[in-house]
């Protein structure tokens, strides 16, 4: 039993201080993945461009603006780390989609077409998707004209390729450049732009509680819980460090002994103590071993004096004596 709480804890432990590596590789092969197949083309029928647009750019991008919006409402130290995660797998994706565009049409013939139930004209088509090209002032090859758009569009009844498209094949493919500049924008730099702005959110808690961090007092703490333990009373104790959802142990600064019984386990004081949380803590405890609980704050700064209320609450309501490091 005891070597199964160790794996579990030491797996957690790494994908927490590798997870942005893991999210990127993850995107990376999803966007990939999914570009490629969509892309993938037998020569009999045309590639539908807005298929491939809408899995691979539209639908995306509303995930992440309603991400994004969401963000803007809660402005949550928490939730911007969440919203921050989403937007660096969506960025990741959007990376590999184009990728697997630029391979695809570098070493195949593609084919685009068109198609749709809907009573659209090739105008109206054109005009939709040309209003919705923020780089039409810089990169006018990139757009699709008239011309494109009404030969490339698949009819119903028509048969999968017509002899004029047959004709006319090598025109089919300048969709791609359109398809390249839309995953650039709605999907490359929206998606770096929201990460980014998500980065300043998560800073809202560092700067909001800038001028604690170097009190020795927490006010807000019921009196009948024990003061918090500093930090620094930790350099002279032998324990091994683990992360719960903690993507750097090593900026703490800390040296983790892996033969020691007591446990310190790391933790954003931002997050909600839940009971699956003290389930863990429970595993840990059958080691024979001391555990502590070392509360983080928001990119190194100290947690905020409500946060560490919110835990030692808990603790005394769960009549938990877990020591609370900060």
């Amino acid at each position: 039993m005891e070597g199964h709480i160790l794996t579990f804890a030491l797996i957690k432990e790494t994908i927490g201080r590798y997870k942005k590596s893991f999210l990127a590789l993850l995107g990376l092969m999803v966007g990939f993945s999914v570009s490629s197949g969509l892309l993938l083309y037998s020569g009999k029928e045309l590639v539908n461009a807005l298929v491939y647009l809408f899995f691979v750019v539209i639908l995306p991008a509303l995930f992440s603006i309603i991400s994004f919006v969401v963000l803007l409402v809660k402005q949550e130290a928490r939730v911007a780390k969440r919203m921050r995660e989403s937007f660096l797998f969506g960025f990741f994706f959007s990376l590999g989609a184009l990728a697997a565009l630029l391979v695809t049409v570098t070493i195949k013939d593609i084919a685009f077409g068109w198609a749709t139930t809907l009573s659209v004209t090739p105008a109206e088509l054109r005009n939709a998707l040309n209003a919705m090209a923020l780089w039409k002032g810089f990169c006018s090859s990139c757009l699709v004209n008239q011309e494109l758009v009404s030969l490339s569009q698949i009819t119903r009844l028509g048969g999968a390729v017509s002899s004029e498209q047959i004709a006319k094949a090598k025109e089919l493919g300048e969709w791609w450049k359109f398809l390249a500049m839309s995953i650039i924008f709605y999907g490359i730099l929206l998606r770096g732009l929201f990460w980014f702005i998500a980065g300043l959110f998560g800073k809202k808690e560092e700067l909001t509680f800038e001028s604690s961090q170097n009190s020795d007092s927490f006010d807000g703490l019921r009196k009948s819980a024990k003061e918090p333990t500093k930090k620094e009373a930790l350099q002279g104790r032998k324990f091994q460090l683990l992360a719960y959802d903690v993507e750097d142990l090593e900026s703490l600064g800390l040296a983790s002994d892996p033969s020691a019984k007591d446990i310190v386990v790391a933790l954003y004081a931002w997050e909600p103590p839940i009971l699956e949380f003290f389930d863990y803590l429970e595993e840990l405890e059958k080691r024979g071993g001391r555990v502590s609980l070392l509360l983080l704050g928001a990119n190194g700064a100290k947690p905020s004096k409500q946060d560490i209320a919110i835990w030692q609450d808990k603790l005394l309501e769960l009549k938990k004596e877990y020591e609370v490091i900060v």
